[in-house]
């Protein structure tokens, strides 16, 4: 197993008088491991000079208080971390603060002051290497913006943004041919097209060839997109492109909400199952109805318009009754809830894709949840919250 080691070191102190701490460290880190780096910082330039990419587990000492702003560029590298903290020169303090900025960022990291601990947190890293390597490596992509209204998204993963200059670039260097091809077995496979005519099926299907080819042009794992601002400029939504590529594999969020979407790659990476990201639109004692306009195509489905638009081309799925997990996630946090899928709502005055699910003591969900949209999947909830757990949330487990 390979470690990448620094030192962070105050641009006030002496670095002549850690020098022998530093080595012994070292020596003795290098009788068990392979190390990588071994070096003093002090600025966030110098931190440039390591690389530690090749590594498989980063180990930060920081030497003294102060170091902070340098040694959190690490994150960079998004490696799971350990910080190694002693009871002088405000090493430990620095280190806590050091800790909570890499779990800030969904990083693993763990605080130890003894050798032993650090060995045993380097060899639990090794043992989780395969799970940690599916969830840290994950590229994500941001189409477009985060809708304005969603004023609690909080999100400080990495992520690739593509503009939608670019998106309607993809879009126009698709043909009606194209889009209508893309589509022709939804629409025959659909039980009922009520409100879309055929222009707003085929820029409905160009939509979704432009998203496939950005999603292999840019190599991602899945997008989030800005979806109201094309109502204008497309006349069209991307809700059923979303509905398509959901079913396929691909984890695909709507309004532009990166959080949803990471909760949807965990679901797919980990279980290979799909989410329907919905709205919560109503709630009672014992059950709650999930509501949006796009859902994974996995059953039977209407084709309708989008709901507060009246335009483009929305889909009402009747998604399979049966046991399945709620989850939120917001930055660190996740809440996870057991339900029971009852059965499909048909109002016309919600969004088009409407589920009730039995939940016990909703109000008290709905009290301790973090924020509105939340993602039905037909996992096990007490293994999804395990899961969550060993990638670093603080789960709520309802």
């Amino acid at each position: 197993m390979k470690v990448g080691v620094a030192f962070g070191i105050s641009e006030l102190a002496n670095p002549k008088a850690f020098e022998k701490k530093a080595s012994e460290f070292l020596m003795k880190l290098a009788n068990e491991f392979e190390i990588e780096g071994g070096v003093f910082v002090s600025s966030k330039s110098e931190t440039r000079e390591v690389d530690f990419k090749d590594v498989d587990v980063i180990v930060l000492y920081p030497l003294t208080g102060g170091t902070e702003n340098a040694l959190k560029e690490f994150a960079y590298y998004r490696k799971p971390v350990i910080l190694f903290g002693d009871p002088f020169n405000n090493s430990i303090a620095a280190a806590i603060e050091l800790r909570e900025y890499f779990r800030d960022r969904l990083i693993p990291a763990t605080l130890v002051k003894s050798f032993d601990e650090l060995k045993a947190a380097i060899l639990g890293y090794d043992d989780m290497g395969e799970i940690l390597s599916k969830f840290l490596n994950l590229r994500l992509g941001l189409i477009g913006r985060t809708s304005i209204w969603l004023i609690n998204e909080k999100f400080e993963l990495p992520y690739v943004h593509i503009s939608l200059k670019k998106f309607y670039e993809y879009y126009e260097s698709t043909t009606e041919a194209e889009g209508w091809k893309a589509i022709e077995e939804i629409i025959a496979k659909a039980k009922e097209i009520k409100e879309p005519q055929r222009e707003d099926l085929v820029r409905a299907g160009r939509i979704y060839v432009a998203l496939k080819k950005i999603i292999e042009d840019y190599k991602l794992d899945g997008f989030a997109i800005g979806c109201f601002e094309m109502l204008n400029k497309l006349k069209a939504t991307p809700c059923l492109a979303l509905a398509m590529l959901n079913a396929e594999g691909i984890p695909a969020a709507c309004e532009g909400e990166l959080n949803s979407l990471l909760g949807m790659i965990i679901v797919r990476k980990f279980f290979d199952k799909p989410a329907f990201m919905g709205n919560i639109a109503d709630y009672g004692e014992n059950h709650i109805i999930l509501a949006h306009c796009t859902a994974p195509l996995i059953s039977d489905y209407i084709l309708r318009s989008h709901f507060e638009s009246g335009k483009g081309v929305g889909v009402a799925v009747s998604l399979p009754k049966g046991k399945a997990s709620l989850l939120k996630i917001r930055g660190r946090k996740a809440v996870v809830a057991g339900v029971e899928v009852l059965e499909q709502e048909k109002s016309e005055h919600r969004c088009r894709t409407q589920m009730k699910l039995k939940i016990e003591e909703a109000k008290d969900f709905i009290d301790g949840t973090l924020g509105n949209h939340h993602l039905l999947v037909y996992v096990d909830s007490e293994e999804l919250a395990d899961l969550l757990s060993e990638l670093g949330f603080e789960v709520i487990l309802y």
